[in-house]
């Protein structure tokens, strides 16, 4: 795409006359005012001049000033001698400024296929890389940078705030999102008591809603996460192009010391850096309070499948079991009463469970807390308070434990009444387990506590943050008191369901006395038993056959959940192929749009060199021949545009097709 742009970068040797040109240049064509002009007052090429470079005449030097007055408001005097900088290598150019100094209007990428236009010297700056300020620059080079950079500046920073409040807004919706989600679960889990009417089949499809909404809000946050790694993309870059503006500074600093005198200009950008800087740090704050949010609620569901699982396993065998023993339709209710109020328990248990486990949670917040603020602080005279707190809490803690011990107690005796299967006293045994766990781990907490405080000083604050806990406790406290009112009524519903099934029992043995006394009738039910048992084998059947369709369908839907990952994957490939090519325009329209303002320099400098002398005629030649060659790079990148915007709508289309399919 730049291969014919070419540049003649020829050292000089101490500012030798006109006549030792280099060979790149044209024969006719003059210098800029920048580096000294190669003719007199008579002569067209060969002057006399000292060691130090040439002097011109008012004449030229008038007509020199309003032909490049387009470029740059800079002009010689009659008795300035213009020298390359010691520090920097000397290059030849006849348009634009000397090496030492890198205008504004002057591209050092490519500068056309002229062979008069050089791309600067090597240790030049590029000027694309400027973005920020002209802080810390001499007045003449301060006015030199155009207003429009200052606007693109703004611009960058109204975009980045912009998109950081964008971003925040998303963050507040996803919070109040989830709070819906949190008041919905806590609504679900009251109803759960309510599992065995009607509503279930809708509280399934609410809870297949929320794996969808929770999907939706992974696909949220992980866009989230890429806006974010954008935005600390773009920071980056800025500190890059600080960074880069410094170093141009203290190379202007240095030229500057050649004229003192001049006023600096100097403007603030670190605040608005490090402004930007706290709003990302917020920013990644709130999207990681998020992101633990997220993983809470899948717990909690989580939880909530297993124990719906749990219980309708329970459930199955139970009705096996008194479809095996021929029970009454009377004696089925009572026993489908019976483990409603089991699953009430283990609803029960599982709330226990979550409290303790918000316990924990508060008391790791309230270590970090006293850690922080209480660390190396001395001894106070008030400890013994503290002390007697602890051991109000080591008191409630054991409390506690006596409450864990009696339901572990209630629990063996449902077990001893044969009310709970195997795999759920497996279940209560580990949750029991868990509960003593969560016990030792209480203790050893508290004990840490203890040596922490100890070095406590605010002891007002420190006494409103236990009583806060003793309150909670004393909550805790209280529900599980009513968890064991609540587990004795169950207990004594227990005992009348069992002398409900001896009454039940008592009633089948009479039954069977009145079928022995009754012969003929007996025949008769002996028929519709074994009507029944071929019912029931073809019932039997039937449900294995319900049984493999569900695992056939559970194998398809695995298969068709891969083949949607994989078709997500796809698109995410294509949608950055997609952003990639957007990139790439944009940077080939900043180009263009670079090309064309250079474009409209060189065609102002060619109106104004018209009025010039015959020997700027070679120039406009030349300038022409450079624009032309400008015009079909510029419809080379035109072209090149068209054919990535084809590209793209191909792609763009391709993947529509694809994820259609």
């Amino acid at each position: 795409m730049y291969g014919s742009g070419r540049s003649v970068g020829k050292v000089e040797g101490n500012h030798s006359g006109g006549s030792n040109q280099s060979p790149g240049r044209s024969p006719r064509l003059p210098r800029s005012p920048r580096l000294g002009h190669r003719r007199t007052n008579s002569s067209g090429g060969s002057g006399l001049g000292g060691p130090g470079g040439k002097t011109l005449s008012m004449e030229n030097i008038q007509s020199l000033n309003a032909a490049y007055a387009t470029s740059s408001p800079m002009y010689l005097s009659d008795n300035e001698v213009v020298t390359s900088g010691p520090d920097l290598p000397k290059s030849t150019m006849t348009l634009g400024r000397s090496g030492g100094r890198v205008p504004y209007s002057v591209r050092t990428t490519v500068m056309g296929s002229s062979p008069n236009i050089s791309t600067g010297a090597p240790g030049s700056v590029s000027t694309d890389a400027i973005a920020f300020g002209d802080h810390h620059m001499p007045s003449t080079l301060a006015s030199t940078v155009p207003h429009s950079l200052r606007q693109a500046r703004d611009n960058t920073i109204m975009d980045l705030q912009t998109q950081l409040k964008e971003v925040l807004r998303e963050n507040e919706l996803l919070r109040k999102e989830v709070d819906v989600k949190e008041s919905k679960l806590s609504s679900s889990m009251n109803s759960i008591k309510t599992f065995w009417s009607p509503e279930l089949k809708k509280e399934r499809a609410l809870r297949k809603d929320e794996a969808s909404k929770i999907a939706v809000w992974k696909e949220q946050y992980r866009v989230v996460q890429e806006e974010n790694q954008h935005i600390q993309m773009t920071i980056q870059a800025l500190q890059d192009e600080l960074r880069i503006q410094r170093d141009l500074n203290q190379l202007f600093q240095q030229d500057s010391s050649i004229c003192p005198g001049e006023p600096l200009t100097a403007e603030l950008t670190e605040e608005n850096f490090q402004r930007l800087h706290g709003e990302h740090e917020r920013q990644a704050k709130e999207l990681f309070l998020l992101r633990k949010t997220l993983e809470e609620m899948e717990l909690r569901i989580d939880t909530q499948k297993q124990t719906l699982c749990a219980r309708d396993e329970s459930i199955k065998k139970l009705l096996e079991m008194l479809q095996s023993k021929g029970l009454s339709a009377k004696a089925n209710e009572e026993d489908h009463e019976r483990t409603r109020r089991l699953a009430d328990a283990e609803m029960h248990i599982h709330h226990l469970e979550s409290l303790l486990e918000q316990r924990e949670k508060e008391m790791v917040l309230l270590r970090e807390d006293l850690h922080r603020r209480f660390e190396g602080a001395p001894e106070s005279a008030k400890t013994k308070a503290l002390q007697t707190v602890i051991e109000m809490k080591d008191s409630k803690i054991s409390s506690l434990e006596r409450g864990l011990r009696d339901l572990e107690d209630e629990i063996q005796m449902l077990k001893s009444n044969g009310a709970l299967s195997t795999e759920e006293r497996e279940e209560e045994m580990k949750q029991m387990e868990v509960y003593r766990s969560h016990s030792k781990f209480m203790k050893n907490k508290v004990e840490q506590l203890k040596d922490e405080l100890a070095q406590g000083e605010d002891l007002k604050k420190q006494a409103a943050e236990l009583q806060q806990e003793v309150s909670a406790i004393d909550q805790v406290k209280q529900n599980l008191s009513r968890k064991d009112t609540e587990l004795l009524g169950l207990q004594t519903k227990l005992e009348t369901l069992t002398n409900q099934f001896s009454d039940s029992k008592q009633h089948i043995d009479v039954l069977k006395e009145s079928l022995t006394a009754k012969e003929q009738r007996a025949a008769i039910l002996q028929t519709e038993v074994d009507a029944l048992r071929l019912r029931l084998e073809e019932k039997e059947a039937t449900l294995n056959k319900k049984s493999k369709q569900i695992q056939e369908m559970s194998e398809e839907k695995g298969t068709l959940n891969g083949e949607i990952h994989d078709l997500k994957d796809m698109l995410d490939v294509k949608e950055r192929k997609v952003n990639v090519l957007q990139k790439k325009i944009e940077n080939l329209q900043e180009q263009l749009k670079d090309k064309e303002k250079q474009m409209t320099s060189l065609k102002e400098r060619v109106k104004s060199l018209q009025t010039d002398t015959s020997n700027t005629d070679t120039a406009l030649t030349t300038l022409e021949e450079a624009l032309a060659e400008k015009e079909r790079i510029i419809e080379r990148l035109k072209e090149q545009r068209d054919r990535d915007e084809r590209e793209k709508s191909e792609e763009l289309d391709s993947s529509r097709k694809s994820s259609k399919s």
